[in-house]
C-alpha cells in the first residue's frame, strides 16, 4: 500500500475493544546526538504507564496496551529502523492487529497518545506541507534527476553526455529523448590549426548547448510531472552556469543549491539528506517571517499571544498560524461534548454546562485542533524568537 493507502486505513479504524498506540518522534540530528531520542520516548513510555490506572482498562486491554509500549521501544531501539528520516510516527493496537510505521522529514512535536482512535491529523499536515521536490544534479556533461517523496528519494531521469560530439540520449521512463551535437570537422576531430582559443570556446559552446537541453528537458518533465520544489546540485560553477539555462516557472521553484563534486557517484540517500537540510533551512527563514509578522500584526490585533488568549481564538475559528514554543506544556481542561480547551476547571466555560474532563498537556490539543481547522503550525526553535512568544501565539484570520 502507498502513504495514502496506509493512512485511509488507519483513519478507518475504530478500536471498540482495544485502543492505539500513536507516537510521533523526532529524529533530528539534535535528538540523535548521544542517541537523546531513545531518553525522550523511554519518559513518554513512561509518563502513559504511570497514567494507565486512571484509564481503567480491563486486564486483557491493559495487556494489549503495554504490548505496544514494548513494541514501539524496541522498534525504536534499532538504529537500522530509523535511517533516512528526520521523525517517526507509529500506530500500534496488538489487541485489532494494527501496526503501522511512517518515516517522515520532519515531526512537529513529540507525543505518545493511547487512544480509540489513532492520532493522524499531524500524519496528514507533514505530508501537505512537505511537498513534492525534484533534484537536478548537472555537471558540464551529464545530469541526473532525482524525486524526493516521504519514503526516500528515488533517480527518475539519467542524461548522459558521454562525449560531446556523439549522439546522447535523455532516459527517462516516459521514453527516450535524443540530442545530436553536430560535429566541429569531418569524424569529430578538431581541424589542424584550430587554435586553443577556439577549441575552448568550442568547450564552452557545447557546455551551454548541454545546460540548455537539460532545463528545456526538465521542463517538460515540469509540465507532466508538476512539483513544488527545485534543488540544483552539482559542482559550483556548473550550478551557477545551469541556473542561468532555467525556464522563469523553474527559477520561482528553487529550494535551494547544494554541491555535489561528482555527481555520477551520488546516491539516492544522500539526495534525500541534503533535501531535507535545505527543508530544515527553509523551516528557519520562514519561522523569521512569521515571527515578524506576528510582532506587526499584535500591534493592529491580528495576533494573540499567551495561552489562554491563542485557546480563545482557536475556540472562535481566528487562528491562521499557532506558534508554539519548542517544549512549552501546560496542563488544561477539554469540555466533554463541544471539545472547547480551556485552563479552569469550571462548567460555565463550556457551551453545554458541563464540568470539563483534565487534560495532561493542553497544548498537544490546541496543535491537534489548530490543523483540525486548517491552520499552519510553526514550532519556534530560534532563542530570541522564543523570547517574543509567550508559550503560545497565533497570527489570526479576522478580528472579533
Amino acid at each position: 500500500m502507498n502513504f495514502e493507502e496506509r493512512i485511509a486505513r488507519l483513519l478507518e479504524f475504530k478500536g471498540n475493544r482495544y485502543p492505539i498506540v500513536s507516537l510521533y518522534l523526532k529524529l533530528g540530528p539534535a535528538e540523535r546526538e548521544n542517541f537523546k531520542y531513545k531518553i525522550i520516548l523511554k519518559n513518554l513510555i513512561k509518563e502513559k504507564r504511570e497514567r494507565l490506572d486512571e484509564m481503567g482498562l480491563s486486564a486483557e486491554v491493559l495487556k494489549s496496551v503495554e504490548s505496544d509500549l514494548k513494541k514501539i521501544a524496541d522498534y525504536v531501539d534499532s538504529p537500522d529502523n530509523i535511517t533516512g528520516c528526520r521523525g517517526i510516527a507509529i500506530f500500534s493496537s496488538t489487541g485489532e492487529g494494527i501496526w503501522e510505521v511512517f518515516k517522515l522529514p520532519l515531526v512537529y512535536r513529540n507525543r505518545l497518545v493511547i487512544d480509540y482512535t489513532p492520532l493522524v491529523r499531524q500524519l496528514v499536515t507533514v505530508k501537505d506541507e512537505f511537498g513534492d521536490i525534484a533534484v537536478v544534479v548537472v555537471d558540464r556533461k551529464k545530469a541526473r534527476l532525482f524525486r524526493i517523496g516521504l519514503n526516500g528519494a528515488e533517480e527518475v531521469l539519467d542524461y548522459f553526455y558521454p562525449e560531446a560530439t556523439r549522439s546522447t540520449k535523455f532516459q527517462a521512463q516516459e521514453g527516450k529523448f535524443r540530442q545530436r551535437v553536430s560535429p566541429v570537422g569531418g569524424g569529430g576531430e578538431v581541424p589542424h590549426g584550430y587554435g586553443e582559443y577556439g577549441f575552448h570556446r568550442m568547450i564552452e559552446n557545447e557546455m551551454h548547448q548541454h545546460f540548455k537541453y537539460v532545463s528545456e528537458k526538465l521542463f517538460d518533465y515540469y509540465k507532466e510531472n508538476r512539483f513544488d520544489w527545485l534543488i540544483i546540485g552539482g559542482p559550483e560553477q556548473a550550478v551557477s552556469d545551469f541556473s542561468h539555462h532555467l525556464h522563469t516557472y523553474l527559477r520561482d521553484r528553487i529550494l535551494g543549491t547544494v554541491a555535489v563534486d561528482n555527481i555520477t557517484l551520488l546516491r539516492p540517500d544522500e539526495v534525500f539528506e541534503k533535501g531535507l537540510d535545505l527543508l530544515e533551512a527553509k523551516e528557519r527563514r520562514d519561522e523569521k517571517r512569521i515571527i515578524e509578522e506576528f510582532e506587526q500584526k499584535l500591534a493592529s490585533g491580528l495576533a494573540v499571544n499567551g495561552l489562554e488568549s491563542t485557546l480563545k481564538a482557536l475556540a472562535m475559528g481566528q487562528i491562521r498560524i499557532l506558534m508554539v514554543v519548542e517544549g512549552f506544556t501546560h496542563s488544561g481542561f477539554k469540555c466533554p461534548e463541544s471539545g472547547i480547551l480551556v485552563l479552569e476547571e469550571n462548567e460555565n466555560l463550556c457551551p453545554e454546562g458541563k464540568k470539563p474532563l483534565p487534560v495532561v498537556d493542553v497544548v498537544d490539543d490546541l496543535i491537534e485542533e489548530a490543523l483540525g481547522q486548517g491552520a499552519e503550525v510553526e514550532v519556534v526553535m530560534d532563542e530570541e524568537a522564543k523570547k517574543k512568544v509567550q508559550g503560545v501565539g497565533a497570527i489570526l484570520r479576522f478580528k472579533v
